[in-house]
């Protein structure tokens, strides 16, 4: 089927021939040179695996034809799946990317589609997976450590951007990691791979909140050491500005409203690479203004509790789970035992060695929407830095218990052997909130 030729009645026009003239039609072909020749050729022609053949037999075919210069690369993208079936309206099993957006917002959604899929390779589309990375890099992640160093930045520096002093070796290592960010998106974009680039980006805002618990400005500020917490704040706020600018062409809108939360002109609002590679972009004095959640947590439904791990063991010195010993039958734990226990999966989001005791750290954690605190007795076999954003499994529901005068809410899971520990972790990528059983 095709529309006759007008010049030769034996032959009709192909629909993907007249469809695959609209890329230079559209850019004023033979009817405006210098604008054609501001777009054309393109560096990267992006298409769907469906329909290679129609971009890289028959397109080049005609491009040749027409002495027009070929596209630099054709890049074929994966398709958006629902389970194990390629989304389509013949299945029935589209979803309404409109309705996403009213319902989560446009920017969230980009942002989730932009993190999800590797270009090339296929990619499974749940509502349940974008909330989830939603609640983890968004509002867990990114939205947190904005919220924490304005509101310091607020309440300790009359309301501006801090005059930094003098940079130590931690200051300098955020520093580093938030710049080598930078070419790690930009190597990201060049080879269409731009998950890679956004994971480098939640890279910075991990080591950001990192360097936070490390620096403990909090700490600074009730000590009265305000040169140092002026510091650590500018910082944290300039790694800020970096990650916001990375993020501005995934997230305009948000991304907009973090950089002029944290005292960006109206003109440099929309950034480019060489203004975020100038570390110094923050201007000290510069108003911070007050922030109202960027990234509000998407709340659900507690899941149901499963059947548990094991019967109670009880806790060594700290929260951990002390060494299983063998049981004989009269020691079994019944079904009812079982199911008394709720184990689930938790995110560590913050750590900290407790002062003046060798085995203790306090852990904040995000158990699904909640967030609780736990002291654990690990700080002789973990550093503080290195749990921030570990999913480990915790026994959810003991009754809280105070160690060192702090409130400890659930107990971590450990495999002992001799004097080596090691937290009992989740196989691949999984949210914290989930089930164990």
């Amino acid at each position: 089927w095709g529309i006759e030729l007008p010049f030769d009645a034996d032959y009709v026009c192909y629909v993907w021939f007249d469809a695959l003239i609209n890329y230079i039609s559209g850019i004023r072909y033979t009817t405006d040179a210098e604008y054609f020749d501001a777009w054309w050729p393109t560096s990267c022609h992006l298409i769907g695996k469906d329909i290679l053949t129609t971009h890289s037999v028959y397109w080049p075919i005609m491009l040749k034809a027409m002495g027009v210069s070929m596209p630099q690369t054709i890049f074929a993208h994966g398709w958006w799946l629902v389970g194990r079936d390629k989304m389509g309206k013949s299945l029935g099993n589209v979803v309404d990317p409109m309705a996403m957006c009213d319902r989560y917002g446009v920017d969230a959604f980009r942002y989730f589609l932009m993190a999800e899929m590797t270009p090339g390779n296929d990619a499974s589309f749940t509502e349940q997976a974008f909330i989830e990375r939603y609640n983890n890099d968004l509002a867990g992640g990114l939205g947190n450590m904005l919220n924490r160093a304005v509101k310091l930045i607020r309440r300790h520096c009359d309301n501006a951007v801090p005059t930094p002093g003098p940079a130590t070796a931690d200051d300098t290592t955020l520093r580093e990691q938030t710049l080598a960010a930078i070419d790690a998106m930009e190597q990201a974009l060049i080879s269409m791979k731009l998950d890679r680039g956004i994971e480098a980006v939640n890279g910075v805002v991990r080591a950001c909140n990192r360097y936070f618990e490390k620096s403990a400005p909090w700490t600074l500020a009730k000590c009265g050491d305000h040169d140092r917490l002026a510091t650590v704040l500018y910082h944290a706020a300039e790694s800020l500005r970096v990650v916001s600018g990375l993020l501005y062409p995934i997230m305009p809108a948000k991304a907009a409203a973090m950089r002029s939360v944290l005292g960006v002109p109206e003109a440099a609002i929309e950034p480019t690479l060489n203004d975020l590679r100038r570390w110094g972009g923050l201007t000290p004095g510069a108003p911070v203004s007050d922030i109202t959640s960027l990234f509000p947590r998407i709340e659900q439904k507690q899941p149901a509790a499963t059947t548990a791990a094991a019967h109670p063991q009880p806790a060594n010195k700290g929260g951990v789970a002390a060494n299983s010993v063998e049981t004989g039958v009269a020691d079994m734990a019944s079904i009812d035992d079982f199911a008394k226990i709720r184990l689930m999966t938790a995110r560590i989001i913050a750590a900290e060695k407790v002062p003046k005791a060798d085995k203790l750290v306090r852990l904040d954690v995000e158990v699904g929407a909640e967030k609780r605190q736990i002291v654990a007795g690990i700080a002789q076999h973990y550093t503080a830095d290195s749990l921030i954003g570990m999913v480990i499994v915790i026994v959810a529901n003991l009754k809280p218990v105070k160690i060192r005068g702090l409130e400890s809410n659930g107990m971590l899971l450990a495999a002992t052997d001799g004097k080596a520990l090691r937290l009992v972790k989740v196989d691949g990528d999984c949210a914290s909130g989930a089930s164990i059983g």
